[in-house]
């Protein structure tokens, strides 16, 4: 049984890849797809509601294998890096770089488009690691004066500079390398922020 909605989504991000947002129509998806005008509307009335489903597909998997009471059991390392991981597959992957790259090239004339994939990718990613952080700052675990800063130089570590290079055609890193770099963001991490008195990982 094909998921309609799953199909729609694979083959607009392939549209947008080869075209360009500004280069697609409905019509173009519908026939690229297979399906029916009246069947693509129903799940998406516009092209802009199927870019912003596919960002929200991609920023639900940002999520840890974990639930949040999970991670809130995990020690602090094994959190941060199941966290740390859970953002690098969903950043690093194939779908986020064509939207990374979607995103800065339609800003001019879709400045929409770039709003929308930082308020539902990383904004949402930020969120949820500022509210792991505020929680391990209540457990007395963590010492963080500005829970958005730590956000950013943690996940930042991990994909900021591999994200850059991926967007602009150069080989993407090696999970031995993904590994390397999340292990150094909680050493850095944990070096700025653990309380005195906790154990290191």
């Amino acid at each position: 049984v094909v998921d309609r909605r799953a199909h729609y989504l694979h083959v607009a991000l392939e549209q947008f890849a080869l075209h360009g947002f500004h280069g697609v129509s409905m019509d173009q998806l519908v026939t690229a797809s297979g399906g029916s005008k009246a069947t693509l509307y129903r799940y998406f009335p516009s092209k802009e509601a199927l870019f912003e489903a596919i960002i929200a597909d991609l920023a639900n998997a940002t999520v840890a294998a974990n639930t949040e009471d999970q991670l809130g059991a995990l020690p602090i390392a094994d959190a941060l890096r199941a966290l740390g991981h859970a953002t690098a597959r969903a950043a690093l992957s194939d779908r986020a770089t064509v939207l990374f790259r979607l995103a800065v090239g339609e800003c001019g004339r879709f400045p929409e488009l770039a709003s929308t994939m930082f308020e539902r990718g990383p904004a949402v990613s930020y969120a949820r690691m500022r509210a792991f952080i505020d929680n391990r700052v209540a457990a007395g675990e963590l010492r963080v004066p500005d829970s958005q800063i730590a956000a950013e130089q943690f996940l930042g570590g991990i994909v900021g500079h591999q994200q850059l290079r991926q967007a602009l055609g150069q080989p993407p890193a090696d999970p031995t390398e993904i590994t390397a770099r999340v292990e150094a963001a909680i050493t850095t991490f944990l070096a700025a922020y653990q309380a005195p008195g906790q154990l290191s990982p």
